[in-house]
């Protein structure tokens, strides 16, 4: 949920640092794999479906708070050497802010940064026992994002975050505390302008794979 458009996406064409649309909201789709690394050995490749209700408001020219609250919709965690655990529904949230360090113009692309809180929390049904878990997760997550605007309509981008914190799980009949093993994400994505509606999809190949689109209209 800490991606999306960029946040020049909301001006509506407006570029000159007025913000005439300060609230934006926000629908999306997502998905993520990656690997978890529990008591520093046991690993679990992790998959989950989410959608969110998302929203930006922005305070002035360069900072924006942004918050999300979600709905994880299906996933499975796989212990290396185990049979697949399904997850199912469960819910997520997170907060944070982004600050717009640099405007762009022509081939200088506009940069901004972020930090986001969030959480995830699911239950997980062991198919063969038929027992069920709790799945609690939460980090940190620091960006840093360039996009550029074409014909006030295009805003392609580049993102990088790095991430951290804590997951607690209950393996083999033991709670178990990890964390992903790669703390990072790369990540390319696309905005589409229609006045004040847009569209977005971002695809993450690098670090944490994740792959989400979305709409979003501004006010």
């Amino acid at each position: 949920m800490p991606g999306g458009p960029p946040p020049q996406c909301s001006d509506s064409g407006n570029h000159d640092g007025h913000q005439s649309n300060p609230l934006t909201l926000g629908v999306g789709l997502g998905s993520l794999s990656s690997t978890l690394r529990f008591d520093e050995s046991d690993e679990v490749e992790i998959e989950m479906n989410t959608t969110s209700l998302s929203g930006a408001w922005r305070l002035n020219e360069k900072w924006s708070l942004r918050g999300g609250l979600g709905i994880i919709l299906d996933g499975k965690l796989t212990p290396t050497g185990q049979s697949t655990q399904n997850v199912q529904s469960g819910g997520l949230l997170a907060v944070g802010v982004e600050y717009l360090w640099q405007r762009g113009e022509d081939f200088k692309p506009y940069v901004d940064y972020s930090v986001f809180i969030s959480a995830s929390s699911a239950q997980v049904e062991n198919p063969t026992t038929e027992e069920t878990t709790s799945y609690f997760s939460s980090d940190l997550r620091v960006g840093g994002r360039a996009s550029w605007i074409i014909n006030d309509r295009l805003f392609p981008y580049l993102t990088a975050r790095v991430f951290g914190g804590p997951v607690t799980w209950e393996l083999n009949g033991a709670e178990v505390i990890g964390s992903d093993i790669h703390h990072y994400q790369v990540a390319l994505g696309t905005a589409l302008q229609f006045g004040k509606t847009g569209t977005f999809i971002e695809w993450a190949g690098l670090g944490e794979k994740a792959l989400s689109v979305g709409m979003s209209y501004a006010w």
